[in-house]
């Protein structure tokens, strides 16, 4: 994230008043320009927010640091994973584990949190759906300025998507993920990366939602 984009985010948030607004902001966007900007799908993950921060990160709060030296923690282990599917059409998920291969593609993506000052232990759902709606603007401007070709929300919620982006579902496939467009862009909303489901199960579970969308695709 540009420096003049967070001080942005900054000024909006103790305007407004929003829970949290001192807390620690951790920066995100682009992990790493050049290996993004190499990739023929430009994935973007939304999340909603860093839980409790580990004291080893407090003195350098940005996902572009911390995921370019390793991939650690379960959240950062799917997100790798998952990025690594999309990117390679989901081959054996054994493929996908391999730790050179997950680490780079980790470091290929966009990752963005909507509310970007660090909570709690859990998230509250009023507290990120309130921050959706009063910084849509700028979380909206910062996607653009990202460019993806496809964003993986993990937000388990269908309404966060639909406050943020402003369109409707349309999967009637399943009740496991959610499909938007937004400006051409398609958008699956899925699980949380921490999610309490077999890391195999996630990885086919977002294997199907991705073959969902060249099927819709290719009906239109």
């Amino acid at each position: 994230m540009n420096t003049d984009l967070q001080a942005e985010f900054v000024d909006l948030y103790k305007k407004l008043g929003l829970v949290d607004y001192s807390n620690l902001f951790i920066s995100d966007g682009i992990i790493n320009d050049e290996l993004c900007n190499k990739q023929k799908i430009k994935i973007l993950f939304i999340a909603k927010e860093h839980n409790k921060l580990n004291r080893e990160y407090e003195d350098n709060p940005s996902y572009s640091d911390w995921w370019k030296q390793h991939v650690m923690y379960t959240f950062s282990h799917r997100i790798s994973e998952w990025a690594y599917g999309i990117s390679n059409n989901f081959p054996p998920y054994a493929e996908a584990q391999d730790a050179d291969r997950k680490h780079e593609a980790l470091k290929s993506i966009a990752f963005i949190n909507v509310k970007k000052v660090c909570g709690g232990s859990s998230s509250n759902s009023a507290i990120i759906g309130e921050y959706i709606i009063k910084t849509r603007s700028l979380l909206l401007r910062q996607i653009q300025e990202i460019a993806p070709t496809i964003i993986i929300c993990c937000f388990k919620y269908n309404w966060f998507v639909e406050a943020l982006f402003g369109v409707e579902n349309v999967n009637t496939a399943s009740n496991d993920w959610g499909f938007y467009t937004w400006k051409g862009i398609n958008i699956v909303n899925y699980f949380h990366p921490s999610s309490r489901k077999s890391k195999l199960a996630l990885y086919d579970g977002l294997r199907e939602a991705v073959r969902f969308l060249d099927t819709y695709s290719g009906a239109e």
